[in-house]
């Protein structure tokens, strides 16, 4: 029988626990959360910006060194205007230029940081995969190439994923039937494809193998065992309880913010090693049974 789930939520606490008296990198594993959230907020807001900056840079119908009034009359303009409308224009056309480009250079420097952190810190979440006892962020390079071969993996395994619901895009959507047919299958595949790319990780984290992350009948065999359905309910619960506990931290007033980026490392170790109970304890039930010796 696959581990239960209280079973499973007192063995992660007590490994996260027990890691951290041991663990000497916190103060780093804290750095880089930050610098993964940070660098979002900053990409998405970079973002936001662009497209109001480019809204802002499209031509407008006024076009010309005259305007034409509603009973055709031309009215003339002078000199001295069209040279300050034109410098005005000029000096416009820059400053946009200058801010789209900002911001561009704004998102391309959030993007990289964001990766490399999240290489970093996906390298150290593969170590608690392992279960290793001993934690630490020697080997930087050894993780940083894991990390990113982890990146490669969950990327493969959303592929499918990302082109049907590309395909779906392109059917009768504004039929609101189909719109809700559509909906479901995409929640389907994202939850399949989730489910497949989390125990592909904890595979390829234990095996050492890229090819080990691709064993779909044994991926899927494994979360047979334990029963998809159980699988998900495992996670839906525990990632309500985890979302509870943060909802709490952000309550506390003017440390609470604060008090959950502390407490980040002790949650990513946790959930990781809550969902590689999960995995092993399906890979239990995939092992024969030992023949007992016939006595003579």
């Amino acid at each position: 029988m696959s581990i239960s789930f209280g079973d499973n939520i007192d063995k992660s606490f007590a490994y996260a626990n027990g890691v951290f008296k041991k663990f000497s990198g916190w103060f780093i594993l804290i750095i880089l959360s930050m610098l993964v959230y940070g660098s979002t907020f900053a990409m998405v807001f970079a973002m936001i910006a662009l497209l109001v900056g480019i809204l802002m840079t499209l031509p407008t119908d006024m076009v010309g060194a005259s305007f034409v009034t509603s009973s055709d009359a031309v009215v003339a303009v002078s000199p001295g205007m069209v040279e300050t409308m034109s410098y005005t224009a000029g000096t416009d056309i820059i400053l946009s230029g200058l801010f789209i480009g900002g911001m561009l250079a704004v998102i391309l420097v959030s993007s990289l940081v964001m990766l490399i952190a999240s290489f970093f810190m996906s390298g150290f979440i593969l170590r608690v995969y392992r279960g290793e006892e001993e934690l630490n962020f020697k080997n930087l390079g050894k993780m940083f190439w894991q990390g990113v071969v982890y990146f490669v993996i969950m990327f493969i395994y959303f592929i499918p994923y990302s082109i049907v619901s590309e395909l779906l895009m392109y059917g009768p959507i504004w039929n609101t039937g189909y719109l809700i047919i559509i909906s479901c299958i995409n929640i389907f595949l994202c939850i399949f494809s989730t489910v497949l790319a989390i125990n592909a990780g904890i595979r390829y984290a234990k095996e050492g193998r890229f090819g080990a992350a691709f064993h779909l009948g044994k991926i899927c065999s494994i979360v047979g065992n334990i029963g998809w359905l159980r699988y998900l309910g495992h996670i839906i619960l525990f990632m309500i309880i985890i979302g509870a506990v943060e909802l709490i931290f952000m309550m506390v007033p003017f440390v609470g913010i604060l008090l959950l980026i502390v407490a980040l490392p002790f949650i990513m170790i946790f959930q990781a090693k809550f969902l590689t109970n999960l995995y092993e304890s399906g890979e239990a039930l995939e092992e024969p049974a030992e023949v007992p010796a016939v006595v003579e």
